[in-house]
């Protein structure tokens, strides 16, 4: 049966508009959220040599001084580089061929991946975490951590050391080595510190840039070298050498003080003293 033309031109007259009717009845869109700005925890207090830091998702680039730094941040050093992180209560020297990263976490927490990291806390330490241990407590305190090995040392007492479970407080130049899988091995002192040549107490005065030759004695393998302002202990320069002498070259005005500590492998000795170099105008 035939329909009536009527009826056939209702349908083609709903079937054209009911679309633009269903359009114009979608709600408007959302207004996007405003992008979150990244909370600062810290930032870069000084970087020389090679220093890189990669935002959460994004490339490495290469890092700045007083460039700021938030959760998820990471910051690695190259070959003879060195990052200091300052936080409100505490500083960290980040040495040479290093990883950290700024985790997301109640208490503010640091990973250190591969390298060394030397803390001079005003406070209690920041809490530190490897794979293998987390360290906490206070004093001034050395972390290193490679192929699966943690080492911490403990300058002037009061650091705490965790894995699997169980704690270890180190002493007064105390230490411990904590392996994978592994509760922290019993403390012990750690070995006796090189000697400093020269410059030792007596300063050494130089101009801006020239070379001034340090000189060392020991008996390891390889030596952490240290360069530090003569009113922080948190070292501006800190490096592997793997000879007793080393030629260093200072580009500002100052004093300044060098140390170095034996290395084995992930275990370090104590620090040397110290000699000063001043840096002057003539």
């Amino acid at each position: 049966m035939k329909q009536p033309l009527s009826f056939l031109f209702c349908l083609l007259a709903s079937a054209t508009v009911a679309p633009k009717a269903f359009a114009q009845s979608k709600p408007p869109a959302a207004n996007p959220r405003p992008t979150e700005t990244p909370l600062e925890v810290a930032r870069l207090g000084s970087v020389e040599g090679g220093v890189e830091v990669r935002k959460a998702g994004a490339a490495w680039v290469p890092a700045a001084p007083d460039q700021a730094l938030a959760i998820g941040d990471r910051v690695r050093t190259l070959a003879g580089g060195t990052a200091r992180i300052d936080f409100p209560w505490t500083a960290i020297a980040v040495g040479d061929l290093s990883e950290v990263a700024l985790e997301t976490n109640r208490v503010l927490t640091l990973r250190l991946d591969r390298g060394r990291i030397d803390i001079d806390p005003e406070q209690t330490l920041l809490r530190v975490v490897t794979d293998e241990a987390t360290l906490s407590g206070s004093g001034r305190t050395l972390v290193r951590r490679e192929n699966g090995t943690t080492f911490v040392g403990s300058y002037n007492g009061g650091a705490v050391v965790e894995a699997k479970g169980q704690e270890v407080r180190l002493g007064v130049n105390g230490s411990t080595r904590i392996e994978a899988n592994a509760v922290p091995g019993v403390p012990v002192s750690m070995m006796p510190a090189p000697r400093v040549v020269t410059p030792a107490s007596d300063p050494r005065y130089v101009r801006p840039g020239e070379v001034v030759r340090l000189i060392w004695t020991g008996q390891d393998p390889r030596y952490h070298l240290e360069v530090l302002p003569i009113d922080s202990d948190v070292p501006f320069m800190s490096f592997e050498v793997a000879t007793t002498e080393y030629d260093l070259k200072i580009p500002w005005l100052g004093t300044y003080r060098w140390r170095v500590a034996g290395r084995n492998g992930v275990v370090e000795t104590q620090p040397s003293g110290e000699g000063l170099i001043c840096v002057v105008e003539k």
